[in-house]
């Protein structure tokens, strides 16, 4: 009997590969030259390793699996150092060791099709789908990965670092690039016994945060815009005694300016019975000049009157807290970049006493995958 005919692969096309590697390390080196709580600094750093998995390797082409484990060290500088509210850094955590990510991805639809739809389900990290800042991601500053007023939600955190949380998720596209995502992800990130800890939960178990986002072209930039909100009542800031929703939306605007500028602006609300950042207003320029990337950018948060009113009850809180940031980056190496960084926070932590703080530093980058 003849054997049946084997598939060939073309000559540069070779195999693929069913698992991939990776590895990274963010260190932030920052220290308060002037004003804040006290003078001072240190070194706060963020260690990623994962494994990706190529379902196409299995003849399962459609699906791919994703695990992540994390290691954060380290001081928080906001808490010691500067005493502002929404994060200098935006790998700055109290130490911990754990599964970070572990999610299965499902390309329902070819990417080709007039409408791809995956879906996506595990341990995520809400701002990989989120709420994404492409530009600002070049800013230490943690208002530059996702907006103060959503990242202050929940009970632990709106399953961002340090903790994700179990959610299922679906992503649609048309072939013009409109996106449309939507989530479910469980209430409480982490455990509810350590909350230092990641958990595997049904989405909703603890109740729930439903969130939406629309994606839509403008020129070569992008309009993202979402919603969210937690289906359990969460503590009225000024009555921890009575409950009311946790809501709110964000709308980014961003993207190419000029040859070689880049620019973004974002603003958010959240409900301020029940979140103290009421309102933020980020923004900032990113220039490419040879290897470097120049950037400004500015992160500006208000505090909600009912707020106001009782977290300084001796006297009044400041209205705002804003951050302005010079920065710096250049690749040294193929896995090695140093930048960089200053930064002048006013008012932070809303507090009057408190003298607006001058912070510099280094932030050195390296990864690796295969």
């Amino acid at each position: 009997m003849a054997a049946a005919p084997q598939p060939v692969l073309a000559a540069d096309e070779p195999p693929p590969r069913l698992i991939g590697l990776g590895a990274s390390y963010v260190a932030d080196a920052l220290d308060v030259a002037d004003g804040g709580l006290a003078r001072g600094g240190g070194v706060a750093g963020r260690a990623d390793a994962w494994v990706d998995v190529n379902g196409a390797a299995l003849g399962a082409s459609r699906l791919t699996a994703h695990v992540d484990f994390i290691a954060v060290h380290g001081p928080v500088f906001s808490d010691r150092w500067v005493g502002d509210s929404q994060g200098i850094s935006s790998v700055q955590a109290p130490a911990r060791q754990h599964l970070y990510e572990a999610w299965v991805r499902w390309q329902v639809s070819d990417n080709a099709a007039p409408l791809a739809i995956a879906t996506k389900a595990g341990l995520i990290d809400v701002n990989t789908e989120f709420d994404v800042q492409s530009v600002a991601a070049l800013f230490v500053h943690a208002s530059h990965g996702i907006g103060p007023e959503l990242a202050q939600s929940g009970p632990n955190g709106p399953g961002i670092f340090p903790m994700a949380a179990s959610g299922a998720m679906i992503t649609a596209s048309t072939a013009g690039k409109v996106t449309l995502r939507m989530g479910a992800f469980d209430g409480q990130a982490g455990s509810m016994a350590n909350d230092r800890l990641p958990a595997f939960r049904l989405p909703g178990t603890t109740g729930a945060l439903l969130i939406g986002e629309v994606e839509v072209p403008l020129g070569e930039g992008e309009v993202q815009m979402g919603l969210w909100r937690y289906t359990r009542p969460s503590a009225r800031v000024d009555d921890e005694a009575a409950r009311a929703a946790s809501q709110g939306g964000y709308v980014l605007v961003e993207g190419p300016l000029a040859p070689h500028w880049h620019g973004w602006v974002r603003f958010g609300l959240a409900d301020a019975r029940t979140n103290p950042i009421s309102a933020y207003l980020g923004t900032g320029l990113v220039r490419e000049a040879g290897p470097w990337q120049l950037g400004v950018a500015m992160a500006h948060a208000r505090l909600g009157a009912r707020a106001r009113a009782t977290m300084l009850a001796d006297r009044q809180a400041r209205t705002h807290e804003t951050s302005m940031e010079l920065t710096a980056a250049r690749p040294v190496t193929p896995w090695l970049t140093l930048q960089p960084e200053m930064q002048y926070v006013i008012h932070p932590g809303w507090d009057p006493d408190v003298q607006s703080a001058l912070v510099w530093g280094l932030r050195i980058k390296l990864a690796w995958s295969r």
